[in-house]
């Protein structure tokens, strides 16, 4: 591959390593197992651990001396990340700092971690919690396969609010279920953890090389306390913008031609142009598409603590952020799905059409949709903490509740006549129109509108009681309650206009909303001919208010197939018991929990006419789980768990939701019959602390996983809102596809060298076998990362470079597998210490421009290769 460096992207680098040279020496001896020992009470709760934010940590290693230290005194494996500083956090969002730590693996598809996969798993089956709890969280773009639907949105909280992030690979009876992967636990900070009248801040601007503009952010972070100790308040204030210019080639799938089954005309290809008795298969279209998003974002949160004397603690912890997704998406395509009669000639290779040339009456398109999208989250958390002798009890209360989705959609289609050539360049397909850029001779061939608004509310309250005990090995015995109502549901509404000549817009052409060409530079890096480089775009205001004048004369009422709402009911209890010896210690417990969802939507009953529908489902199950660690030698841990597991179905998918793309007739809908996953899970790991901020450690990790879910792709007929007709769309849907198993080890290791220079690497092996003939899903086989740091005096600097192997993500068409290809990820850090108060750091992330690829079952059949551009922050931090 290509990798294309710019002359910034040279500069970084270049200072990173011109601070020195790289001397490696021992570090200072291990310390004793004695010192790494916690008490009983801070081995119980995974809280806990948010009480080693109060020291004071400066600087890359310091962090990761904290980290370890999180890691080596936890009873299960876990592994973690620590703020560098008050406000200063190792990378732009908390999912690109998990993906540095051994078994995860991030998704990049919009150039920045949204996405973690834990163990192999997708990430619908990792949870993650902010102190303890969920965030409730909406996407913007309605998206009923958003794998973050039953997880946690990385980007809401201002890093400076942030303790630490611990990821529990092995689960605890106390820890929330749904987790079979991992559960990451986000700890906050706490004002009397804190100095007093602690100030901080960060100013930011941040640019992007493929849209050639920036953005500035900034926040603000206090916390203050009395002389007494015993209340304190903290805030931050967040403002950020980002601009995401995604450039790429998309094709929409692939079907066979000759295929006996299909008595569509338009899919006939004349006598003699594909051989006779052959079923190649063959793209559907190849389209250029261009996404422009401002991602805008402020926040504001608070935590109060009051602690008038050591046997009481209350503490508060609120939050809101705002954020506005408003995107241009525009797509130029060739689509000859139904335009096989048109074919002139094809080529084949290897039982695929990779070219093909297509005469004068073959259609292209030119699809403009512009979307606004606002997504409003909040929190409010009250705990209660009481200390005795001997024993402690806690309560908590809480709500949290999240409004999104599209507040409009406003989408139009140009057409145009002209013959093409295309053919499949290896990974880049390319396609070459045979008539000009002219905007006059692109017709109007639809235009529509739609919003859905989202949302997603949890109420809970939680009760934990813990008493020491001396029953041998067995110190400490823990009992708990909780009980969550979640509300999680859509209301979708969308115009049904009638012909374009009955509402006077047929003799509109593209001249009439144009908006200029495509900049210099556009598709650079993806191989695109002239004709995919440069074209006449659609201006975007023309658009929305051409159609708003639409929707005024016509309405928007509400789309029965893509409204549902999802209750679901959750109770649990749980017992752990907590054990320690001389050289020893652990937990065993079970944790009891019931569910109950209530689903309401609707069912097509036939042509555009639907019937409500209500399912109601329940399950529950007991769920074991056993936490061993063993000190061999002063510097050597063993580690062993077992756990049975469960995670639930994301949200969307359980219910009778339809969506459809009435342009490429493709979608996506649930299926009210689905289960939960169910998971046994086994996990070794041995860690030798050779060193001072120093391991090398394995682990050995092993998933039984039934009842994964597996989206497969069906033809399906559904009506077309565009078209007002009956259509056969290629549908994504969701099942329960059978038993998988999941197997593999991952390596870590960590060393300061001295002369401020330092590593962290670490290798993930992950194999699935399945009871079908489809992978597990997200699983990369192999993945690392190495990042190698210095820090000394006032400069430091790291460098990261991250792999993550091909993996699965659906059934695609004619049954095949759509793949997400090999991908590398380069980020370097230089930062200078101006005084006590002042740090100034520069930023780049993915230096190698990296393309995003998706592929049909083999890299020959491609689908999308995308291209998000380098980032560019410069960033002053204050600290008072």
């Amino acid at each position: 591959m290509n990798h294309r460096f710019s002359a910034l992207s040279m500069a970084i680098l270049a200072g990173l390593f011109a601070t020195g040279s790289v001397m490696a020496q021992t570090a200072t001896n291990a310390p004793a197992a004695s010192d790494a020992k916690k008490t009983t009470a801070d081995q119980t709760a995974p809280q806990d651990a948010a009480e080693l934010t109060g020291i004071t940590v400066t600087g890359i290693r310091a962090s990761l001396q904290k980290s370890l230290d999180l890691k080596r005194n936890s009873d299960s494996i876990v592994d973690a990340i620590s703020a560098e500083d008050v406000g200063k956090f190792p990378d732009t969002n908390v999912a690109e700092s998990l993906s540095h730590l051994p078994g995860i693996s991030v998704d990049r598809n919009f150039g920045e971690g949204d996405k973690v996969s834990i163990l192999g798993t997708d990430p619908a089956l990792n949870r993650l919690l902010l102190n303890g709890q969920t965030l409730a969280s909406t996407n913007w773009t309605s998206d009923p396969n958003n794998p973050d639907s039953r997880s946690f949105d990385y980007s809401l909280l201002t890093s400076e609010i942030i303790g630490n992030a611990q990821v529990y690979k092995t689960p605890q009876a106390k820890i929330d279920e749904g987790s079979i992967g991992g559960t990451v636990i986000v700890n906050t900070r706490r004002p009397l953890d804190l100095k007093a009248n602690t100030l901080t801040g960060n100013v930011s601007y941040n640019y992007n090389d493929r849209a050639d503009t920036g953005k500035p952010n900034a926040s603000v972070f206090y916390s203050w306390k009395n002389q007494d100790n015993t209340f304190g308040v903290l805030g931050s204030l967040m403002h950020s913008q980002r601009i995401i210019d995604r450039q790429g080639t998309e094709i929409f799938g692939y079907q066979r031609a000759n295929d006996p089954t299909d008595t569509n005309p338009d899919h006939q290809f004349a006598p003699g142009v594909v051989p006779a008795g052959t079923q190649p298969t063959y793209p559907t279209a190849i389209n250029t598409a261009w996404f422009q998003q401002k991602r805008k974002r402020d926040g504001v949160s608070t935590g109060l603590q009051w602690k008038p004397n050591d046997a009481f603690e209350l503490n508060f912890t609120g939050l809101y952020v705002t954020e506005k997704f408003d995107n241009f998406n525009q797509s130029r395509y060739g689509d000859w799905s139904g335009s096989a009669p048109y074919a002139t000639s094809v080529g084949v290779n290897d039982g695929v059409i990779t070219s093909a040339n297509y005469g004068p009456n073959a259609p292209t398109y030119l699809d403009g949709y512009e979307r606004e999208s606002k997504v409003n989250t909040g929190a409010a958390q009250l705990r209660a903490d009481w200390y005795g002798d001997g024993w402690t009890a806690s309560s908590q209360i809480g709500y949290t509740g999240s409004t999104g989705g599209s507040e409009g959609i406003w989408n139009t289609q140009f057409k145009s006549l002209g013959g093409y050539n295309w053919n499949l360049d290896g990974q880049h397909p390319q396609i070459n129109y045979n008539f000009p850029d002219n905007p006059a001779a692109a017709a109007i061939n639809g235009v529509g509108f739609s919003r859905a608004p989202t949302y997603d509310r949890e109420r809970y309250f939680q009760a934990d009681f813990a008493h020491d005990v001396a029953w041998g090995p067995l110190n400490q015995i823990e009992v708990g309650v909780k009980a969550t109502n979640h509300y999680n549901g859509q209301d979708a509404y969308a115009s049904r206009f009638p012909s374009l000549a009955s509402m006077g817009i047929g003799g509109l052409t593209l001249n009439d909303w144009a908006g200029g060409q495509t900049p210099d530079g556009f598709l650079g890096g993806l191989n695109g001919t002239p004709g995919m480089q440069d074209w006449t775009t659609i201006n975007k205001g023309a658009l929305k208010d051409g159609v708003n004048a639409l929707v005024d004369q016509y309405g928007s009422p509400i789309d029965p197939k893509a409204t549902y709402a999802i209750q679901e009911q959750n109770r649990a209890f749980y017992i752990q018991g907590d054990f320690a010896g001389d050289d020893y210690r652990g937990n065993v417990g079970v944790r009891y929990f019931r569910t109950r969802d209530t689903v309401d939507g609707y069912n097509a009953v036939g042509t555009d006419t639907y019937a409500p529908v209500n399912k109601r489902s329940a399950y529950h199950n007991w769920l074991p789980s056993l936490n061993i660690a063993y000190d061999v030698l002063s510097d050597v841990t063993l580690r062993f768990a077992y756990a049975q597991t469960i995670a639930r179905p994301r949200y969307q998918q359980m219910t009778p939701y339809v969506a459809l793309d009435d342009r490429s007739l493709t979608g996506s809908r649930g299926n009210t019959d689905l289960g939960p996953y169910k998971s046994t899970n086994y996990d070794f790991s041995a860690e030798w602390y050779f060193s001072e901020n120093s391991i090398l450690s394995a682990e050995l990790f092993f998933r039984r996983i039934s009842g994964y879910i597996l989206n497969t792709q069906v033809l399906e007929t559904h009506y077309n809102l565009t078209n007002q007709r009956d259509d056969v769309y290629q549908m994504q849907v969701p099942i329960n596809a059978g038993v998988a198993k999941v197997k593999g080890a991952s390596l870590t290791y960590q060393q300061n060298f001295g002369r401020g220079f330092g590593m962290l690497a670490n290798y993930t092996y992950s194999d699935a076998d399945t009871s079908n003939d489809f992978p597990l899903p997200y699983n990369s086989k192999n993945s690392f990362n190495l990042s190698p740091f210095f820090e000394q005096g006032p400069w430091s600097a790291r460098v990261t470079y991250s792999w993550r192997s091909s993996y699965f993500t659906s059934i695609a068409a004619l049954q095949t597998q759509q793949i997400t290809g090999i991908f590398r990820e380069l980020d370097a850090s230089v930062g200078y210490q101006i005084n006590d108060h002042m740090r100034i750091s520069l930023d780049g992330t993915n230096l190698l421009d990296e393309t995003y690829q998706v592929y049909d079952d083999r890299p020959s059949q491609p689908l999308y290769s995308y291209k998000n551009g380098r980032t560019y922050t410069v960033t002053l931090g204050l600290k008072l």
